[in-house]
C-alpha cells in the first residue's frame, strides 16, 4: 500500500478530513485537544488514543457526546512491527469501530483487547515499560561477552539473537518457559551455574519489582522500595 503524508494546520482540519483520527499526545496535553475538535466530532468518528493514564471515560466526559473511543497502549516495538498494543473501547465504540482499531493495530504485532480498562495500567507496566529492562539485560549480557574476549558488536548482536529466538520459542510452542529454562539445563552444567547465581543474586524477585513497580506508577501508588 501506498501512504502519504498531508500538512495541516490545526487539529481540526484533520478532524474535517478523517474520520479515524489518532490522539497520540502527551496526557497533560489531552483534555485541550479534545476540547479544541469536540464541536467537529460526529458519531461517524473513531478516535483512537495511544496516550497512557487517561480512561475512556475521562475522553467521553470532556468530549461531552456519544462518540466511538478506543483507549490504547502501543510499546516501542511496533517501530519494527514485533510490538505489543493492549486496547479497550469506549462506551460508544461499535462493534465496526473495534473490528477497524483492530485491523490497523494488528500489523504491528501482537493486538490484545483486555477484558477490563484497568489492566491497560497493568499491561503498561508489563509491555510499555519491559522494553527498557530488556535492553538493558541485552546491555549486559553483550558486557559478559566482552569481558570474556568477544567483540563488542558480536557480542550486542549475538545477545540480541538470542533473547529474540528465546521469546519466539515461547511464542510458537506449547511449553512453560520453565520448562524451557529446563531444558537448556543439563545436570552439574554450565547452564545450571548460570542458573544458580541468577537465583541467588534475586533475579524473579527483582524483574517482578520492576514489573510491579512500572504498574504501580502508572496506577499512581505510593512507591514501595524493599531492599
Amino acid at each position: 500500500k501506498q501512504w502519504y503524508q498531508r500538512r495541516v494546520r490545526d487539529n481540526c482540519e484533520i478532524v474535517r478530513q478523517c474520520s479515524v483520527v489518532f490522539i497520540a499526545v502527551k496526557p497533560h496535553i489531552l483534555p485541550e485537544v479534545l476540547k479544541q475538535v469536540a464541536p467537529l466530532l460526529t458519531p461517524d468518528h473513531l478516535l483512537i488514543s495511544v496516550a497512557n493514564m487517561v480512561t475512556n471515560q475521562q475522553m467521553e466526559e470532556i468530549i461531552g457526546k456519544p462518540i466511538g473511543v478506543m483507549r490504547t497502549l502501543p510499546n516501542t516495538p511496533v517501530k519494527v512491527r514485533s510490538g505489543v498494543v493492549v486496547a479497550f473501547p469506549g462506551t460508544h465504540c461499535t462493534l465496526d469501530q473495534i473490528q477497524l482499531c483492530t485491523t490497523l493495530m494488528e500489523p504491528l504485532g501482537l493486538f490484545s483487547i483486555l477484558p477490563s480498562e484497568h489492566l491497560i495500567d497493568v499491561a503498561s507496566g508489563l509491555c510499555g515499560s519491559s522494553p527498557a529492562f530488556l535492553f538493558m539485560m541485552v546491555d549486559a549480557m553483550a558486557d559478559a561477552g566482552v569481558r570474556m574476549g568477544l567483540p563488542r558488536g558480536v557480542a550486542v548482536n549475538l545477545a540480541a539473537q538470542t533473547m529474540e529466538g528465546s521469546a519466539k520459542m515461547v511464542l510458537q510452542g506449547n511449553e512453560h518457559p520453565i520448562q524451557l529454562a529446563n531444558n537448556v539445563c543439563s545436570p552439574g552444567g554450565t547452564t545450571i551455574e548460570g542458573v544458580y547465581r541468577l537465583h541467588r543474586a534475586g533475579f524473579k524477585g527483582t524483574i517482578m519489582d520492576a514489573v510491579i513497580g512500572a504498574c504501580e506508577k502508572t496506577q499512581g501508588k505510593e512507591m514501595r522500595y524493599n531492599y
